[in-house]
């Protein structure tokens, strides 16, 4: 029988496994270092904390990739398999380690410098790997700044020693073997003591005595030894050094060489009274109380007092305001301090203050006291005030620079920004000119949008050494691009060699932008000016063909010749209506108001309309019940609609649907945005609808602006949303937009409610046309003439028939009975129908006028309004619609005519 296992050994030994699984992985979750377990294949089984932390990727992503893959870069990662991954063979248990410095990848790209170490356990035939993955950029850096430490001790000129707290010498630099004489190797260990003269031997025990104590010693001025035995003017400054637990260890002192001034101080001291008293410079010499001790002519003919006045006396130069500035300078000089460069004000005799430029140095006695000062004195008061016209000049220009409109900069041939204002960094989209001088490098790569352009501006300058009006397109910071123009020349040094560019800068992106458009207006306006010219010919063949038709259809007594003359007519109704959007493209459409239905002007556009957009694209027309009546130019409204149709055509590039709306509405002040600035009322609502792209806030904003459009260059020209706007402003109506992104749009136009009572009587009305009233006709087009003239006489009017304007002013002059109305056309050659209309009423003040026109040309534009006194009649109508407003103008009631 097999022996039973000890329960209690294995209970003991679960519990201790179960602790060891505990500790290994409190190892894992709180170690620093990451720790990532590996299998045989070097797949991940393992992933701390501490690596998520520092991959900044999650543990569960990690699980079951590539080691490698997941935390080496990919050029590294065939090497390093090799180096940390290679299996070894081992029947037993056995465990190999690798470490190596390198880089590590984390998840979101960034790389750091590592310490990798790789543990192999191989147990049996099974391996497995541990890897230890330190972050060592602190230490790198640390190790470069220590480095660059050691660069700036050695390249010093100064000598910078460091010795313990027993003055024995631990580090020598460069300037120290260059000062002294000795090599590094011949002094340290030895005494810093080695350096000092014998009868300077006890300075050094006192100045450790100080370090100790934690205190700095600074400019101790003293005299030290070299090798060669040369005695050495030095200044002292020694700085203790400290343990990391705050202690002092030791001393680092830097010595400077002051021999070279030393010997400058004993040569003033020396200097003779015959060079003092024959030098130009006012020199002023006073003993330790500030009284003057020599006083030399030129400090005479500068100050105005003698030296024998001054002798023995406080300087009298010293004004009583700066009293204690100069007692502060006297003090520092007695401490033996050299001055140079001071500049002081001092007074003259006669009161007047002067700028002077102040040099001063203490005067030694035997024993290295300061027994007294010597100054030499410069007046700089002429040079003061011109660095102060210097300081305002520059000042000046520099406003000048920063607050220029212009861009305004200079650069290195190579394109680099040396300086730029803040005009320069505003039209390029940064916040300052720093901020471009910093990011802007490399101006023909950054900048320039063609690089090549760049080349031609740099060449132009290194051979013309100007450039004018060059025009380039670049780039702002946030990737815009604009079109600037700039004006530079080159700066060349005394050989003639370039220095750098300067110039100014202008943006001229919304220049060509107006240039732009302004070609397009001028296609527009040619297009439209053919337009009209062709619908004014097109309205007088088509009036003449209408004429003599119905002057036909008066004297047929056959009905079946009739029909045919009947079909001729509608012909020339429907070319009519052709003209008629001729002229409203053409924007060559008289402003005539009159009260209309808008169910009816709709529903008779809706063909047309339904030409304008494409089969997916689903039209559909909810004309209101009771819609009302409004007063505008039919031929404007229809405009307005079928822009806004196209509108939401140009919004639905996939199909969609399309629907228009009328109904009355009341408006109250609240229901009127207050950009609109509309007011309350009853209205007559035109809604155009569709399921398009919408518009987001911006777009909205800027919705009836000129110009404006989110179409591609050569799509649009932003004028019609804009001549929506114009028409119904002058309409009296508002136009509202409710538009979301992906939503669809609605413009809402409210056109002002008219009474019913206000509605000319319908047309088609028969009113007797007949007449016996006297009429100048005046038609530059003979066809149209002649059959006006014939359907006025057969119906009993007296016809005079004229050519032109000034054949009818002759008439209008020589005929000697009564005139009762003119029926002239606009437009003409020699004269126009309105300044026709103009001077005949100064012959005839009672004449009536009835305009003809197949277009305005602005003689009566879409901003004005004709004369109530005046009619108008749009090229073609019918003879009958004629007779009807000759009845209305001249009035229907016969015998009261027959009376006038």
């Amino acid at each position: 029988m097999r022996p039973r296992p000890d329960s209690g050994n294995l209970l003991r030994a679960q519990q201790a496994l179960r602790e060891s699984e505990a500790h290994r992985q409190a190892l894992l979750d709180f170690a620093l270092d990451c720790i990532i377990c590996a299998d045989g294949k070097a797949k991940i089984t393992n992933f701390n904390p501490a690596a998520e932390r520092t991959f900044r990727i999650s543990r569960s992503e990690a699980l079951g990739k590539d080691l490698a893959d997941t935390i080496l870069p990919a050029e590294l990662q065939d090497r390093l398999r090799r180096e940390l991954f290679t299996s070894a063979v081992s029947g037993g248990i056995d465990v190999i380690g690798n470490r190596v410095e390198t880089r590590c990848l984390r998840a979101d790209g960034s790389w750091f410098p590592a310490e990798i170490t790789v543990t192999q356990v191989i147990v049996g035939e099974r391996t497995s790997y541990t890897v230890y993955v330190r972050d060592i950029t602190a230490r790198r850096m640390a190790e470069e700044a220590l480095v660059r430490l050691a660069a700036i001790v050695e390249s010093s000129q100064d000598a910078i020693i460091g010795t313990d707290l027993t003055g024995r010498i631990m580090s020598w630099n460069k300037g120290a073997e260059l000062m002294y004489g000795y090599p590094a190797a011949e002094v340290i260990g030895r005494r810093v003591s080695t350096l000092a003269p014998p009868e300077r031997a006890d300075e050094i025990p006192q100045m450790m005595t100080d370090l100790r104590a934690g205190r700095r010693i600074q400019n101790f001025e003293t005299v030290r030894r070299s090798k060669t035995g040369k005695l050495i003017d030095v200044s002292l400054s020694v700085s203790p050094v400290l343990h990391s637990d705050g202690t002092v260890i030791g001393a680092s002192a830097i010595a400077r060489d002051i021999t070279a001034r030393k010997l400058a101080d004993e040569a003033l001291r020396k200097a003779n009274e015959t060079s003092i008293y024959a030098s130009p410079v006012p020199i002023i010499a006073a003993d330790a109380e500030s009284r003057v001790t020599m006083w030399n002519p030129a400090a005479e003919a500068l100050f105005g007092w003698s030296e024998r006045e001054v002798a023995g006396n406080p300087n009298p130069t010293i004004p009583e305001d700066d009293s204690m500035e100069a007692v502060i300078l006297h003090s520092k000089l007695l401490a033996g301090e050299t001055l140079t460069g001071i500049e002081v004000r001092r007074q003259k005799r006669d009161g007047s203050i002067v700028e002077v430029s102040l040099s001063a140095a203490p005067i030694w006695d035997e024993s290295h006291n300061v027994k007294g000062i010597l100054g030499f004195l410069t007046d700089v008061t002429e040079r003061k005030s011109a660095e102060e016209a210097l300081r305002q000049a520059e000042q000046k220009y520099r406003t000048i620079f920063e607050n220029a409109v212009e861009g305004i900069y200079q650069t290195t041939p190579d394109g680099r920004y040396i300086s730029a204002n803040s005009a320069l960094a505003r039209m390029l989209g940064f916040d300052s000119p720093e901020e471009l001088i910093s990011a802007r490098k490399d101006i023909g790569t950054q900048e320039y949008v063609d690089s090549e352009m760049r080349a031609e501006f740099v060449q132009k300058m290194e051979t013309e050494g100007v450039v004018q009006n060059f025009e380039y397109q670049a780039y702002r910071k946030d990737g815009k691009i604009i079109w600037v123009s700039e004006n530079a020349h080159t700066v060349y040094d005394r050989e003639g060699q370039t220095l750098y560019f300067e110039g100014t800068v202008q943006d001229t992106t919304r220049h060509r932008e107006l240039e732009q458009q302004l070609r397009q207006m001028q296609k527009i306006e040619a297009i439209g000016r053919l337009a009209g010219g062709v619908a004014h010919d097109f309205n007088n063949i088509l009036m003449a063909i209408s004429s003599y038709a119905e002057l036909l259809d008066q004297k047929l007594t056959n009905d079946a010749t009739r029909r045919y003359v009947h079909e001729i007519v509608k012909a020339t109704d429907r070319g009519s209506s052709l003209t008629q959007g001729l002229l409203t493209f053409s924007r060559k459409h008289v402003f005539s108001p009159k009260v209309i239905d808008l169910n009816k002007l709709i529903a008779e556009q809706i063909k047309m309309l339904k030409r304008l957009i494409a089969e997916n694209i689903e039209l559909r027309f909810i004309p209101g019940t009771s819609s009302g009546l409004v007063k505008a130019d039919p031929g404007q409204i229809e405009q307005v609609v079928m822009n806004l149709v196209i509108n939401a055509r140009d919004a639905m590039p996939d199909g969609g649907r399309l629907v228009i709306e009328t109904g009355n509405v009341e408006l109250d002040g609240a229901d009127c945005p207050t950009d609109h600035q509309g007011k309350g009322g009853e209205y007559v609502m035109v809604a155009v609808s569709d399921n398009g792209c919408g518009m987001d806030a911006e777009t909205k904003s800027h919705l009836f602006e000129p110009f404006f459009t989110t179409k591609e260059q050569g799509k649009g020209t932003g004028l019609g949303l804009a001549i929506v706007f114009g028409i119904v402003k002058q309409s009296g109506g508002q136009i509202f937009v409710q538009s979301e992104p992906g939503l669809g749009t609605t413009f809402k136009v409210y056109f002002p409610f008219v009474s019913a009572a206000l509605q000319v009587p319908n047309p088609d009305h028969e009113v007797p046309v007949s007449g016996f009233e006297t009429i100048l006709l005046v038609e530059d087009e003979e066809s149209v003439r002649e059959s006006t003239a014939e359907y006025l006489t057969e119906n009993g009017y007296t016809v005079l028939k004229a050519r032109g304007g000034p054949e009818a002013l002759q008439m209008a002059e020589r005929y000697h009975r009564p005139i009762d109305l003119l029926l002239t056309d606009l437009v003409m050659p020699q004269m126009s129908g309105r300044e026709l209309s103009e001077r005949i009423t100064t012959i005839r003040p009672e004449i009536r006028i009835v305009f003809m026109s197949g277009y305005s040309n602005n003689l009566l534009s879409n901003q004005q309004v004709l004369d109530p006194k005046h009619a108008l009649l749009q090229k073609p109508f019918r003879l009958a619609v004629l007779g009807r407003r000759l009845r209305e103008v001249l009035g229907r009631n016969r015998s009261k005519a027959a009376g006038q």
